[in-house]
């Protein structure tokens, strides 16, 4: 499965200086002020509308998308899950 299309979203809404190929899977975008509270969400649906995710309420903290890798692995156990 390709991320690069999350790479892309996170680079364009939010790292504006930052190539997306330049965001490395463990750097931390919350810590970095790249996403906040309100990104968080914007990136939830995001995330729900181009991988065809359901994102429960408990996966809603801000934790499990501190980083493209946790983000990356979210979506590759949940698409594993719903196969």
């Amino acid at each position: 499965m390709s991320f690069q299309s999350l790479r892309s979203f996170i680079a364009e809404e939010f790292a504006l200086d930052i190539p997306a190929d330049r965001l490395t899977p463990e750097l931390d975008l919350i810590e970095t002020g790249i996403v906040d509270s309100l990104g968080v969400l914007k990136l939830i649906a995001f995330l729900e509308g181009e991988y065809d995710l359901t994102i429960t309420p408990d996966e809603l903290d801000a934790d499990l998308y501190r980083s493209i890798g946790q983000i990356e692995e979210l979506i590759a156990s949940k698409t594993a899950a719903a196969a």
